[in-house]
């Protein structure tokens, strides 16, 4: 941020083009607030086109102008991109600091970075903007384009890393949940509530901005869950590859708790739907199942035309809950384990050195629920996940120890049915109020995770630890 000493008098300015009627300010209000901004005016321009020289009419250009200076302004907030001239024009017209939606995104994040990769992706963001900005603009294009190139290569080293510890969670036997939603939609309080964390709640946007993974256990079933950083609609290309890392977390879930702010209008909650998924699809996570849980229900109204709104756009009813209340949390558990699939497993391993290393390692991944041990085998009953299930179905099939898998024939059958799965997907077209085609593919995994699994298969004997933390 611009090293703001006091609280600096903010005046909020759009020009609204082919979008319907409302507070189109209301969100970058809330942004300002965030990045310690006093607004204290809005000014709004409904327009045909895009003036090429002040992006308002030069006659509401002047208007401003005037607002600057009747209401002591220090800096303007513009909702719109802008092009470079535009920029040079209005600010030799106010005379006055003049940012944009991207770089008041790009302050609250700088403020809320609290890890390496974090700051990394922030600068690179700052630095990749078109036309440069404000944050960097006292570097040279070459000295900008000499520092993309070492921050991408040390963004590369840390991105491997977390791959690294991304790939033992999805080979650890826990299902994976990931936690995404709106900004400011509850996302680390539902966490805290789920797992007994103690991450951080704050009550503004974008609380989040690293991803944060804890545990928790549902009937025996070993979860993990990923407190993911928060969607918001228009968010720029560049800080959405900026934080595809983060973003990835979400991808890599086997399903998705998707929040949603009941304490929002209804309005809103379309809105934010509609841009939440829309995220979900330019990451390419449109496919995995997905929970809607409708949160503040403890401070909300009209819970229920709100909850048939959501209904609606995803086709899917959704969860009422308090996450900060703890209202109705055993109904997403119990969702959550009626959504996630069930391998079953009943073999038996040679009681041997060898049978007993791979019986101690079923037991650090699997559920037992039942195990005898006779003078030549263990008997084994256990349970995975979808994904671990078929790891170990391949590798029991390819095993050398002569194992026997008691309901083989059952497996083969439930492994075809989710390889189908895999390369069968329909897509729906929901239209959006601004027009746009928001695309939602009903789509189980990314047929491209087949042959990973397989793949994984042979690494299932070495992993012997799991780590919960990033």
């Amino acid at each position: 941020m611009s090293g703001k000493t006091q609280t600096q008098r903010a005046l909020l300015v759009e020009a609204i083009l082919d979008r319907k009627q409302g507070d189109h300010l209301s969100e970058l209000s809330e942004l300002a607030y965030v990045s310690g901004y006093h607004v204290v005016g809005k000014v709004t321009q409904n327009i045909q086109k895009s003036h090429p020289e002040y992006l308002f009419g030069k006659g509401k250009a002047k208007e401003i102008k005037g607002k600057v200076k009747e209401l002591e302004i220090d800096v303007v907030i513009i909702e719109n991109k802008l092009e470079i001239n535009q920029l040079d024009n209005l600010r030799k017209m106010w005379r006055v600091e003049i940012i944009d939606r991207f770089e008041l995104i790009l302050e609250i994040f700088i403020r809320r970075a609290g890890t390496l990769e974090a700051i990394t992706q922030i600068r690179l963001a700052a630095l990749k903007k078109v036309g440069g900005s404000r944050l960097e603009d006292h570097r040279s294009v070459e000295t900008r384009h000499k520092t993309i190139k070492k921050l991408e290569k040390k963004l590369d080293h840390i991105r491997k890393a977390k791959d690294l510890r991304r790939k033992r969670r999805v080979s650890s036997g826990f299902d994976l949940i990931a936690i995404c939603g709106y900004t400011n939609a509850g996302k680390s309080t539902l966490m805290n509530a789920l797992t007994k964390a103690d991450v951080e709640v704050c009550g503004q946007m974008f609380t989040t901005l690293s991803t944060t993974t804890r545990s928790f256990e549902s009937y025996g079933r070993k979860i993990l869950v990923t407190d993911t950083v928060g969607f918001i609609s228009r968010l720029p290309h560049v800080l959405m590859a900026a934080f595809y890392a983060t973003l990835k977390e979400i991808k890599d879930a086997d399903l998705i708790l998707f929040l949603i702010d009941c304490y929002d209008s209804k309005d809103n909650i379309t809105r934010k739907v509609l841009a939440s998924m829309n995220t979900l699809t330019a990451i390419q996570a449109e496919g995995i199942p997905l929970i809607p849980v409708l949160n503040k229900i403890d401070i909300a109204e009209n819970v229920e035309e709100k909850a048939a709104i959501v209904e609606a756009a995803l086709r899917t009813k959704p969860i009422l809950v308090s996450a900060k209340d703890q209202i109705h949390l055993i109904d997403i558990k119990e969702q959550i384990l009626n959504i996630l699939e069930t391998f079953s497993f009943h073999i038996k391993i040679p009681n041997n050195g060898e049978g007993m290393s791979l019986v101690s390692k079923i037991h650090n991944k699997t559920r037992i629920t039942n195990e005898v041990y006779h003078h030549n085998c263990v008997e084994m009953h256990f349970e995975t996940n979808a994904r671990l299930g078929l790891i170990l179905f391949n590798l029991l099939k390819k095993s050398k120890l002569a194992i026997e898998i008691m309901n083989k024939e059952e497996l083969e059958n439930k492994v075809k049915m989710k390889e189908q799965e895999l390369i069968e997907d329909t897509v729906t077209v929901i239209k959006a109020d601004d027009g746009e085609d928001i695309f939602i593919f009903d789509l189980v995994e990314d047929s491209g995770k087949k042959s990973k699994m397989t793949d994984t298969a042979e690494k299932f004997g070495s992993i012997t630890s799991l780590e919960n933390n990033d």
